[in-house]
C-alpha cells in the first residue's frame, strides 16, 4: 500500500489518496473481469457538466450485488476499512467504465464524495497508457500523481482531487474497464 498526502500552495489542506496493489487475488479479479465483459453498456455517461465538451461515453450502472456475486466485495470493504480518512461509509453509486482509445475525458472531481477506482483489465504492458491523473486542486496545470494502469489496483481518493482519465493507446487492447465507487 502507498499513501499519497498532498498540501495545496494556495490553501493548507492535504489531498488523500492511497493505493492498494496485489490485494485481490487472481481467481477473483478473473471471475470479475467475466462478469463485467458480460454486462451491458450506455452511452451518456459524462465527466463534465460543460456541454460543448460532451462525449457519450460507455458506462454500466451496477448494483451492490454485482459486487457481491463478483466476490470483490471484502477486498474493496479491507482496503476502507485500513484508511482512517475514508469516513463516507453509504455507498450511492457504482459505474463501470468502458473506456475506447479515441475517448475523450476532462479534468473533473465528485464534490463531497469519497471515490473507490479499481482497474479491471487482467492485463497490462508498458506504453498501453491508461492512466488516471490526478491534479492540483488549485493549480489544474499541476499534476500532483499519476496512478499508472496497474491491473488489479485499488485506489481509494477523495472526489474533491480534480482528475481524469487518459485513454489507452492503440496498441493497447479495445477497451479499458475501470470500476468506480463513490460514498457519501
Amino acid at each position: 500500500m502507498n499513501f499519497l498526502q498532498y498540501k495545496t500552495q494556495k490553501e493548507n489542506t492535504s489531498t488523500n489518496l492511497n493505493i492498494f496493489d496485489n490485494v485481490v487475488p487472481y481467481d477473483v479479479r478473473y471471475f470479475t473481469w467475466g462478469c463485467c465483459i458480460q454486462t451491458p453498456f450506455k452511452l451518456g455517461w459524462s465527466d463534465t457538466k460543460e456541454t460543448e465538451k460532451y462525449d457519450m461515453n460507455a458506462y454500466s450502472s451496477l448494483e451492490t450485488s454485482d459486487l457481491i456475486y463478483a466476490g470483490i466485495s471484502p477486498y474493496f470493504e479491507k482496503c476502507i476499512n485500513e484508511t482512517e480518512w475514508f469516513t463516507n461509509k453509504k455507498l450511492s453509486t457504482i459505474i463501470l467504465n468502458l473506456v475506447r482509445p479515441d475517448d475523450v475525458y476532462y479534468i473533473h472531481s465528485h464534490p463531497g464524495k469519497q471515490v473507490l477506482l479499481y482497474y479491471m483489465n487482467l492485463d497490462w504492458k508498458d506504453g498501453w497508457y491508461g492512466e488516471t491523473l490526478f491534479y492540483d486542486p488549485c493549480d489544474f496545470d499541476k499534476i500532483i500523481f499519476t496512478s499508472t494502469y496497474k491491473p488489479g489496483r485499488i485506489i481509494l481518493f477523495d472526489g474533491n482531487i480534480p482528475h481524469a482519465i487518459r485513454p489507452q493507446s492503440i496498441k493497447a487492447p479495445k477497451y479499458r474497464f475501470s470500476l468506480s465507487l463513490f460514498f457519501e
